[in-house]
């Protein structure tokens, strides 16, 4: 049986990297949850994808502004509210910190967390400090899993949690590179993720997947495909990429899934 992994919660329908849209993955029954990290000006960690407050981010008389969030303090940063971009229902929504997601994670321990690579990204002091605030809550954070890019990053995580989900994304998928990212994946659960040819995907320039590519993949981990929206995209990727894990912006509902697999 394959999984269903909502990108940013399931973002087709709630304010993407909230706790509503976290909520409504366990409700819809959603086997994963992708979430994107990020640090305030003093150091703090919050989910956020785009690196500014505007697109998501509304101030209190509903606009938006273009500020940094690695420049402006966390205090500053919740004086804005998160959920109107995407509709009124949702005014309010506060930036979700990575104490909560955590907490939200003990709460479900049957949905894991998948951390996206933009950790990878923070200085080496505030990265060190991102893992290590993870790390305290010991066994209650099994369920976060880390998506890496780099060799190093991945490396860092297999060796700090040596019971983590582990998820590889990184531009290589030849065989040298794909040795090397399961051998230091020795012990954990390995995702190793292809990108599926679609109109969401098509600024990524890395291979796409198919049948062959997928086959290949799969000798050294699990096979996770991103990102999709349609049936038939979904399909595609149970009956002829065989993958492991499927990720999808909400669009694609896990009773689909149980459908296709019969």
């Amino acid at each position: 049986m394959a999984l269903l992994q909502a990108h940013r919660g399931v973002s087709s329908e709630y304010p993407e990297n909230t706790l509503a849209a976290f909520r409504a993955s366990v409700e819809q029954g959603y086997d994963l949850i992708e979430m994107d990290p990020k640090y305030t000006a003093d150091g703090k960690f919050v989910i956020l994808h785009d690196g500014s407050l505007k697109r998501t981010g509304r101030d209190r008389d509903g606009n938006a502004q273009d500020l940094k969030i690695k420049e402006i303090t966390l205090a500053e940063a919740q004086e804005f509210e998160y959920g109107s971009w995407f509709s009124e229902q949702f005014k309010g929504e506060k930036i979700p910190l990575l104490s909560d997601v955590l907490d939200f994670a003990e709460e479900h321990p049957q949905i894991p967390i998948k951390i996206d690579n933009c950790w990878e990204k923070f200085p080496d002091d505030l990265r060190k400090a991102f893992l290590d605030e993870i790390a305290a809550r010991g066994e209650k954070a099994a369920s976060i899993g880390f998506t890496c890019r780099t060799l190093e990053c991945l490396e860092q995580a297999a060796t700090k949690f040596p019971h983590a989900m582990l998820h590889y994304d990184g531009p290589s998928l030849d065989a040298e590179t794909l040795e090397k990212v399961k051998k230091i994946a020795d012990g954990h659960r390995l995702v190793i993720w292809v990108c599926y040819d679609n109109d969401m995907t098509q600024w990524f320039k890395g291979p796409k997947a198919n049948a062959e590519l997928c086959d290949f993949v799969r000798a050294y981990g699990e096979v996770g495909v991103w990102i999709l929206s349609k049936r038939e995209e979904l399909e595609r990727a149970v009956k002829e990429c065989h993958a492991d894990v499927i990720e999808t912006t909400g669009h694609l509902k896990p009773q689909w899934l149980k459908e296709i697999e019969g």
